[in-house]
């Protein structure tokens, strides 16, 4: 009996140190809304810009805040500028290509999510640019001269792991490192609620 504890104790402990400490779920509710409904800074910024083409309003309600994205097409890519509840700026995302990544880039990435997954497909790449609102106004605009806004590169991944597949969007620094996973959420609408 003692020895069937102690196994039982060692499964726990190894299945526990196995799964990544930085995995965590991520829930997002988007829903399409009107620029009234926007916080002022926010509006103020992408106002700034004095773009031509029309930008779509969203407002994120995920698991532990809200935030608003500043959705349009520019230099023929999609950019999203995300904002915190108060009209912050959080940071810019362009969608690009996997094959547009540089090609040490991609091999480092590869590399974290083959340690992540048993296979894999690649849904969704995007370069994430934080830093200041002059920086990220800079790198909207095309002004790359001077200080740089930190980059990372967001990925929504299929993984399949011991036949169990889960959507997940990873997050890698500029180097190409893991720096975060999170199993994405659907709302289980199977159920009825009174």
């Amino acid at each position: 009996m003692q020895r069937f504890k102690f196994l039982c104790f060692l499964f726990l402990l190894f299945t526990q140190l196995s799964t990544p400490c930085f995995t965590q779920e991520k829930y997002e509710k988007e829903s399409r809304i009107k620029e009234v409904d926007v916080p002022e800074r926010a509006l103020t910024f992408i106002h700034s810009l004095s773009f031509k083409k029309k930008v779509r309003w969203f407002k994120e309600d995920g698991l532990n805040a809200i935030s608003y994205e500043a959705k349009f097409k520019h230099n023929n890519a999609r950019y999203s500028v995300e904002f915190d509840s108060l009209g912050n700026i959080e940071d810019l995302e362009i969608e690009v290509k996997w094959d547009d990544l540089d090609l040490n880039i991609r091999e480092v990435i590869a590399q974290g999510l083959m340690k992540s997954c048993d296979s894999y497909k690649i849904r969704k790449v995007q370069v994430q640019y934080s830093g200041s609102e002059a920086l990220i106004f800079s790198q909207i605009i095309g002004d790359k001269q001077g200080v740089q806004p930190t980059i990372c590169y967001e990925l929504v991944v299929k993984c399949v792991q011991a036949k169990n597949v889960e959507l997940a969007e990873y997050l890698f620094n500029g180097k190409g490192e893991m720096l975060s996973r999170s199993i994405i959420v659907f709302k289980n609408s199977s159920h009825l609620e009174y």
